[in-house]
C-alpha cells in the first residue's frame, strides 16, 4: 500500500501504519489524521471504555499518532471536559436524548473551554462515533451556500442565524436551511426551532418528522418558547412519538409562560374543554387574558405568590411581527451586502428607507451617490441624506456637509457645509469635528 502522507510503499497485511512516517491507515488505504478516525481506531483496539480514562487515551494517541499533535490536544480537551462520560451515559437512550446530550457537550466545550462551535461539534461527533452513539452533525457534501460560506467564513452562530432569516424572508429555502443548520449545530436555540420547522414542512429539501421533533426538543432545552409549544403539539398528536397528554400540557404551559400566544390559547382551550387536564373555567379566563394581552400582571393572578410569576417577554423573537418592518428590511440589505449582492442591498435599503428608517435612508443615499446596486443620482442621494439628517443621524449630516463642501448637486456653500459638519460633530461624528477645525 502507498502511504497517503509520505508516498512510500508499505505492506498493509503486516502492519496498518507506514514504517517511514508512522502514519496509521484505515482499510481503505486512507491516512488516519482526524479526531474521529483516531478515536475510532483507539476504541476499536482497546474498547469504548478506554475513552473514560483520558490520560490513558492521550498516551495511546501519542504512541499511535505521534505527529498529530494538534488533534491530540483537541482529544485531551474534549475528554477533559467529560464529553465521553456524558455520551456514554446516554448511549442506550433514545436518539433525541443522545442529541440533547451532544448539544450540551458542544455548548460546554464552546462556552466553558472556548472552542469554536464547528470544532466543538466535530469533537463531540467524533467521541459519539467512537462510543457507538450514532450522533452526527455532518451536513450534505453539496451545500447550496458552500461557496458563500468559504468566501465569508461566517462562524458566529448569531450571524449564521441572521443570514438564515434573510434567505427565509426572500424564500430561498435551500440557503436558509444551510445557515439555520450551521447555527443550530452550535446550539443556537432560535435556529434549532427553524430547522425543526423546515424539516417538518419539507422546506429546503427533505421532510423528516422525526428529525423535526429532535430539533424542537433541542430548541426547547435552550428556552425557545415556540419550540416548547411544538414539542407539546407532537406529544398531543402522537407525531413521531407516543401520545402523552400530561407532557403535552406541561409543554404548552411552559411555552405560554415564556410568552408564546399560541400556547396560551391552547392552555385556555384545555381548561375550557377539559382536554389534557381537568376543566377549570376560572383558569381558562385568566389564560385568555394572557393570550390577548401578554403582560406579567395577568400571570400574577395564576400564582399565589406574585413574586414567583415569570415575567412574560415581548412577543417571541421568532415572530415576524415582533420586529419593526424597517429594521427587518434594513437587516436584509445588510445580508445582501454580506453576499456581495449590491442590487439586492440597494432594493432592501430603498424599501426600508420608505418606512422612515434613518440608517436605511442614509445607506440608500450612499448607494445612489456611488452607483452601488443602482444608477447614480445625486439629486435623490441628497434627498435621502436630508431625510436621515433631519432625524439627527450624524453620518447623514456629515454626508450632506460633504455635498455642500464639494458642490455636488447643490452649489458650493462652505457656511452650509460648516452647519452640517457642526451638527454631525455634536452628534458624535469624529471626522466631522476634525474637518471643522480645518475649515476654521
Amino acid at each position: 500500500m502507498k502511504c497517503g502522507r509520505c508516498g512510500r510503499e508499505f505492506d498493509f497485511s503486516k502492519q496498518d501504519y507506514c514504517g517511514y512516517c508512522k502514519t496509521v491507515h484505515n482499510k481503505n488505504g486512507e491516512p488516519v489524521r482526524d479526531i474521529k478516525g483516531i478515536l475510532c481506531y483507539i476504541t476499536g483496539k482497546f474498547g469504548a471504555d478506554i475513552l473514560l480514562d483520558r490520560r490513558r487515551t492521550e498516551a495511546l494517541a501519542a504512541d499511535f499518532f505521534p505527529k498529530e499533535e494538534a488533534v491530540r490536544r483537541l482529544i485531551f480537551v474534549t475528554l477533559y471536559d467529560g464529553t465521553a462520560r456524558k455520551l456514554m451515559s446516554v448511549r442506550e437512550k433514545p436518539f433525541e436524548v443522545k442529541c440533547a446530550a451532544a448539544a450540551r457537550c458542544v455548548k460546554s466545550l464552546r462556552d466553558e473551554i472556548g472552542l469554536k462551535g464547528r470544532i466543538a461539534a466535530a469533537a463531540v461527533e467524533a467521541v459519539g462515533a467512537a462510543l457507538g452513539c450514532g450522533i452526527s452533525f455532518k451536513k450534505p457534501e453539496n451545500l447550496p451556500a458552500s461557496e458563500t460560506e468559504s468566501k465569508k467564513n461566517v462562524t458566529d452562530a448569531a450571524e449564521q442565524y441572521s443570514l438564515g432569516r434573510h434567505f427565509d424572508r426572500i424564500h430561498d429555502y435551500e440557503k436558509a436551511l444551510y445557515w439555520f443548520e450551521s447555527a443550530a449545530m452550535q446550539d443556537y436555540g432560535e435556529a434549532q426551532y427553524y430547522v425543526g420547522v423546515y424539516r417538518l414542512e419539507g422546506r429546503g429539501g427533505i421532510r423528516d418528522v422525526e428529525q423535526s421533533r429532535e430539533w424542537f426538543i433541542r430548541g426547547a432545552e435552550n428556552g425557545v418558547a415556540q419550540s416548547e409549544y411544538m414539542v407539546g403539539y407532537f406529544y398531543a398528536e402522537g407525531i413521531a412519538c407516543a401520545i402523552d397528554e400530561d407532557k403535552a400540557f406541561d409543554c404548552f404551559v411552559r411555552a405560554a409562560k415564556k410568552g408564546c400566544s399560541d400556547a396560551a390559547n391552547i392552555v385556555a382551550l384545555c381548561y375550557e374543554n377539559g382536554v389534557h387536564t381537568k376543566k377549570n373555567p376560572e383558569l381558562a379566563r385568566k389564560w385568555r387574558k394572557i393570550e390577548k394581552t401578554p403582560e406579567a400582571a395577568f400571570v400574577d393572578d395564576i400564582y399565589e405568590d406574585p413574586k414567583q410569576a415569570p415575567n412574560l417577554p415581548d412577543p417571541d423573537i421568532i415572530s415576524e411581527s415582533a420586529m419593526d418592518e424597517g429594521e427587518e428590511l434594513y437587516q436584509s440589505a445588510r445580508r445582501c451586502l454580506a453576499e456581495k449582492d449590491a442590487e439586492g442591498a440597494a432594493m432592501f435599503y430603498k424599501r426600508a428607507a420608505e418606512t422612515g428608517h434613518a440608517r436605511a435612508q442614509c445607506s440608500y443615499g450612499k448607494c445612489l451617490y456611488t452607483g452601488s446596486g443602482t444608477e447614480k443620482d445625486f439629486a435623490e442621494a441628497f434627498r435621502w441624506f436630508k431625510k436621515a439628517a433631519d432625524q439627527n443621524l450624524n453620518i447623514a449630516q456629515y454626508n450632506l456637509a460633504v455635498m455642500y463642501l464639494k458642490g455636488v448637486y447643490v452649489p458650493k456653500d462652505t457656511e452650509e457645509a460648516k452647519k452640517w459638519f457642526r451638527l454631525a460633530a455634536e452628534n458624535g461624528h469624529e471626522d466631522a469635528e476634525k474637518i471643522l477645525k480645518k475649515l476654521k
